[in-house]
């Protein structure tokens, strides 16, 4: 996938010179995917806390054309609903599990450290109520406003 834009540290999203941490200092507000044109959106909302750089963008979006994969896992049911908001972790993910080379100990799952992903990894956004976006893609952008 060509990106335009880095995710690191498994909650920063990294735009040009702006690193946007995704976990602390913005909402996920929701996705959208139109199966006709193979493009997925998933959109955050900056947080109204007393913490976040006003300059901050107000919104932040990713964009994936000609999507090749999409996949929701499910919510954990015993997790409030207002966990569905809050990214856990961003990074990538493998259905055959992690080569030991890559990393030990995680048989599957969302795999964050910062290394160069290969072509077949999706890139996977869990978030605290233990539901998983994992999406592959040709291209992705990073789109930011206000």
């Amino acid at each position: 996938m060509q990106e335009h834009f880095t995710l690191m540290n498994s909650i920063f999203l990294v735009v040009g010179k702006e690193e946007l941490d995704l976990h602390n200092n913005y909402d996920f507000v929701g996705l959208d995917y139109s199966i006709a044109n193979r493009f997925l959106v998933l959109q955050w909302i900056r947080k109204a806390g007393d913490w976040i750089p006003l300059d901050s963008p107000t919104e932040v979006k990713l964009e994936f054309h000609n999507v090749t994969r999409f996949e929701f896992h499910p919510r954990d049911p015993e997790m409030p609903f207002s966990e569905d908001n809050c990214l856990w972790v961003a990074g990538y993910w493998r259905d055959a599990g992690w080569p030991d080379d890559v990393t030990s100990g995680l048989e599957s799952g969302v795999f964050c450290a910062g290394t160069e992903p290969e072509e077949d990894w999706l890139r996977a956004f869990q978030f605290h109520s233990g539901a998983i976006v994992l999406v592959g893609a040709i291209e992705a952008h990073a789109k930011t406003k206000g």
